[in-house]
């Protein structure tokens, strides 16, 4: 049983041989083909092709180039721009009221944390003061810096509040006549 296990056919023996034997032929073969010559004759031919595309490729440039011609400065002499009859700019009045503004810079719920921000506010040179107001049943303490009539004025007390790292909101409020 165990000859007939490992037997291979015969044809598997004659054809591997016969294919090696081909192989090594074809690779002896190709080792006595002369491969420098040819190869710079090739190359020669890759550079002709390539020079006389090139060549050509500038005549198509230069001829396009000669075919174009600017003509926007002969069509920019034929147009007229109609200009519509406008009416004359008469500018708005400004209004005639004034404003004051005043900045809140904070509000509290407790009474001495506003009255401690309003004394601080108070060393730093600025006119604070303090309000109540109740809003849904609970009274608030605001403080407020200001008024100013002057916008340049709101402005150099909103510097300083920025650098003391308060951002203050601006109320905006119409001078009563």
């Amino acid at each position: 049983m165990s000859d007939s296990s490992s037997h291979i056919p015969k044809w598997v023996w004659i054809t591997t041989p016969t294919l090696a034997v081909a192989f090594i032929g074809f690779i002896l073969f190709l080792s006595t083909i002369p491969s420098g010559d040819e190869l710079d004759a090739v190359k020669g031919d890759a550079r002709k092709v390539l020079q006389q595309g090139v060549e050509k490729a500038k005549e198509e440039t230069a001829r396009q180039v000669d075919k174009q011609s600017y003509e926007f400065y002969k069509l920019l002499e034929k147009q007229t721009v109609e200009v519509p009859e406008v009416d004359a700019y008469h500018s708005t009045p400004k209004d005639n009221e004034t404003y004051q503004y005043r900045l809140q810079a904070g509000s509290f719920r407790n009474a001495e944390d506003a009255e401690r921000m309003r004394a601080s506010l108070l060393l730093e040179g600025l006119t604070a003061y303090r309000q109540e107001s109740t809003v849904n049943g609970t009274t608030w303490h605001r403080v407020f810096v200001g008024p100013f009539t002057d916008r340049s004025k709101m402005n150099k007390a909103q510097d300083i509040l920025a650098e003391r790292s308060i951002s203050p909101l601006v109320v905006k409020e119409p001078l009563k006549k």
